[in-house]
């Protein structure tokens, strides 16, 4: 898997598709989860200038392309996959046209609480309702989060944006993470002929996730 645009080379995106073929895949990238991600590949700027150099690593070779970082992910990932963009926090309208554009297979990952304890800002999601896109909730990992519960990840999308709708948030939970991941078959929904696992959301305040919602697993 590519870890993100500012750490794979055009050399190695064309190892790892060549590595991965046509398969029936998803491939998830990290993608626009900073400002220095984007001021990087727009003006060969930003902190992960000093990043590199604080690592030793050599700098003078790279050459900005004038666009966001995303831009150059679609040049080099393979349109055939299924392809996970994770974080998103400073992805614009723009980008995500470009990406659906790009491939009918995009999904988009949240990880609201990772994005809090890194950098205390969430991803417009305004945005990816705006543009239909099939977002889903992750958690990324215990080094940048402080708990692994989907279930307060959405409580913190309730809280901070309220104005997505609880089925949406249910949703993203829930059957794009199973399409995303190539299990929609099996899991994600209750449909005849699925066996997908049942968890009871207690305190949802009606129509919407409160605070003190809990999940017990039926």
């Amino acid at each position: 898997m590519p870890h993100a645009p500012y750490t794979v080379s055009e050399k190695l995106f064309r190892l790892i598709r060549e590595a991965n073929g046509d398969a029936d895949q998803t491939i998830s990238i990290h993608n626009q989860e900073t400002t220095h991600e984007d001021e990087l590949f727009l003006l060969r700027s930003g902190g992960f200038i000093d990043f590199y150099n604080s690592f030793g690593i050599p700098f003078e070779a790279f050459e900005a392309t004038g666009q966001n970082s995303i831009y150059y992910a679609l040049a080099h990932l393979n349109p055939a996959c299924r392809t996970l963009f994770v974080h998103n926090t400073m992805t614009g309208p723009a980008d995500i046209r470009a990406a659906h554009s790009w491939s009918d297979r995009v999904y988009w990952a949240t990880c609201a609480n990772a994005n809090l304890y890194i950098e205390n800002r969430l991803p417009h999601y305004q945005h990816f309702l705006d543009e239909n896109a099939r977002m889903t909730i992750g958690t990324d990992s215990l080094t940048s989060n402080w708990q692994l519960s989907v279930l307060d990840e959405m409580k913190a999308i309730a809280k901070y944006q309220s104005y997505v709708p609880f089925d949406t948030l249910l949703r993203w939970a829930t059957l794009h993470g199973a399409e995303a991941l190539g299990f929609e078959a099996d899991l994600g929904s209750i449909t005849p002929g699925k066996t997908p696992g049942l968890n009871l959301i207690t305190h949802t305040g009606g129509l919407r996730i409160s605070q003190e919602a809990q999940v017990r697993r039926l």
